[in-house]
């Protein structure tokens, strides 16, 4: 039975599953965040209790089938290690082939050792003595190889593509196999030009201009006409920036993504934690500078964070424009009623509390862009609801309006599956749109919030409500 078939049923009236390998209870996780699956304890040792690509087990069999009468001694074939920073496509030239000295007379896969599990265990005489890891997305780190190392066993870990071709040619005993590392060689090996390249970012990580930390801000401009209060705010990055010399800490100073300039001067200083105080309070008088001499507001969603974080942050919707244009004010302003991201979090066993922005009260605004049409929001209780009228007619005096709905699971808005859904409504469309949106929202509000979010109690909803228009 597929796993999703139960999930229309409460916690408590779902059938008892047992993984058929292990024969141990499995439980049905059903949520709204990841995609239904079954999940062991977690102290399961099942060769089934963690997650495997096809590419990964058909390597892992492959290679236990060659290897299953026993042998002496593999030839292996170093791929370069590369470097981080090279992002070129050119071949590196061949390894020189080395010889793994080793004789086993058995082999198991996913054989338990002493606090791991190798994908491939080589044994004589009933003793380990070899262990081979596969490569497909996850490589082998440091914490499991220190583990190799404590127990004395030897391992090498070779690529699912090197095992078996795009063109399905299988890997055999008397060729080279290829290796990604060697528990041999500690340090992986590079060809020389890749060596240089990692000698140059060794040195560049001792004496060199790096990033500790950046955050998200958005600076929203009140100086173009209030017409276009929607599209003046620029986002961009703050960083905080560091030299060192020797590995030390040398300088720091901060500096914006997108102009390269630096904010403030900078400082020179030994001591990295009285860097970053120091260098937040030069970013909140920044802030300030830009509200009383520069006509701007500066608002920034997130706090400081490891520079990895921000990687790709210009294509994430994880931090929205949180202030709009208020006319009444002349100035951008939080609008009631518009959730910026998400609530704050709360205790899971109050998951309705009302919030200081949004609130749980029945609520119904309007969104206006300059030259587009309205977007029009409901929300009650639990359920947010958006309507999008297209620009244009359909027929004689009709509208076509997209609906869409969102619940909230106590920490953020969550989609319902099958959004959005269409309906068209005759003349007189603005009071019909919004009676309609309001009462769609109401209606789904009463409803427990997985059935809201599965999306077919929104779609009979709304057919409950237009056939009684």
């Amino acid at each position: 039975m597929p796993i999703t078939s139960y999930a229309h049923l409460p916690r408590g009236h779902r059938p008892e599953a047992f993984c058929p390998v292990c024969l141990e209870r499995v439980f049905l996780h059903l949520g709204t965040r990841m995609r239904h699956h079954y999940a062991h304890r977690p102290e399961a040792e099942c060769a089934a209790a963690r997650g495997e690509g096809a590419l990964h087990l058909s390597a892992k069999i492959h290679i236990a089938e060659r290897l299953a009468d026993g042998g002496k001694g593999l030839t292996l074939r170093p791929i370069c290690a590369r470097v981080p920073e090279d992002r070129t496509t050119d071949r590196c030239p061949p390894a020189p082939l080395d010889t793994w000295d080793i004789a086993w007379d058995d082999v198991r896969m996913e054989s338990t050792f002493p606090s791991l599990r190798a994908d491939v265990m080589l044994f004589r005489d009933g003793v380990e003595v070899g262990a081979i890891e596969i490569y497909a997305h996850h490589t082998v780190d440091a914490e499991k190889a220190e583990k190799y190392r404590r127990l004395g066993l030897p391992w090498i870990e070779v690529p699912a593509r090197g095992v078996i071709s795009e063109a399905g040619i299988g890997w055999t005993v008397d060729k080279p196999l290829a290796v990604l590392q060697d528990s041999r060689h500690p340090e992986p090996w590079r060809c020389g030009r890749h060596e240089a390249l990692h000698v140059g970012m060794l040195e560049h990580q001792r004496s060199g201009v790096h990033r500790m930390a950046g955050r998200v801000v958005h600076i929203y401009r009140s100086d173009g006409g209030r017409s276009k209060g929607e599209t003046r705010v620029r986002a961009t990055a703050v960083y905080m920036m560091e030299r060192r010399e020797g590995g030390e800490l040398a300088e720091a100073w901060l500096e914006r993504d997108d102009t390269e300039g630096r904010i403030g001067f900078p400082m020179r200083t030994r001591d990295r934690d009285d860097a970053r105080r120091a260098l937040h309070a030069q970013f909140a008088g920044w802030v300030r500078w830009m509200r009383e001499n520069q006509g701007a507001t500066v608002d920034s969603p997130m706090r400081w964070a490891p520079p990895r974080t921000l990687e790709g942050w210009k294509k994430s919707t994880s931090f929205p424009q949180r202030l709009r244009w208020d006319p009444h004010q002349g100035s951008f302003a939080a609008v009631p009623n518009l959730p910026a991201s998400s609530w704050p979090r709360v205790p899971r066993g109050d998951p309705y509390v009302a919030d200081p922005v949004l609130g749980l009260d029945g609520c119904t605004w309007t969104q206006l862009h300059p030259g587009k049409p309205p977007v029009m929001h409901a929300v009650a209780g639990a359920v947010w609801g958006t309507l999008r009228i297209q620009a244009g007619r359909t027929g004689a005096g009709e509208e076509t309006a997209y609906l869409s709905a969102c619940v909230h699971d106590g920490e953020r808005w969550r989609t319902c599956d099958g959004a959005p859904y269409v309906a068209t409504l005759a003349p007189e469309p603005a009071q019909d749109w919004v009676q309609l949106l309001q009462e769609w929202v109401r209606r789904l509000a009463e409803l427990e919030p997985p059935a809201v979010q599965d999306g077919q109690a929104a779609v009979d909803v709304l057919g409950a409500l237009r056939s009684g228009c």
